[in-house]
């Protein structure tokens, strides 16, 4: 929401509650995109946040299950039926959680606290 609020010409910022098969859907087309999402780690501290690249994913690639498609396997399929349709880029900002077991509105404190930074660097480095 804090990217939104910057209205940046020329980007397109939509706060989505998909995934997999849905969020390809929104990427078609695009030249560039960058997926903000939640994470937690072993090692992390509430607040880190990782870049990633599509790459970084390809070995979460899966068939289909039960519980549908995740955002690899989805993109991993958009790549084959549809190559000329997807983004030339994708890359992901993975913010260490602090609490994905207990379903909350809004963020913990100190997720909330990193967010400038982080907005900031998304804004500078990653679609500028």
């Amino acid at each position: 929401r804090m990217l939104m609020e910057r209205g940046i010409e020329g980007v397109s910022i939509e706060e989505l509650p998909a995934s997999g098969l849905e969020l390809l859907d929104m990427v078609l087309d695009y030249d560039k995109v960058v997926i903000v999402d939640a994470i937690q780690t072993k090692d992390g501290s509430p607040g880190d946040h990782y870049i990633m690249a599509e790459e970084d994913f390809k070995r979460t690639v899966h068939g289909t299950s039960p519980h549908g498609f995740n955002i690899a396997t989805a993109l991993a399929m958009g790549r084959q039926v549809v190559p000329e349709r997807m983004p030339k880029e994708i890359l992901f900002v993975a913010i260490e959680a602090e609490d994905v077991d207990n379903f909350r509105e809004g963020l913990t404190p100190k997720v909330s606290a990193s967010l400038p930074a982080i907005v900031d660097m998304i804004e500078r480095d990653l679609i500028r």
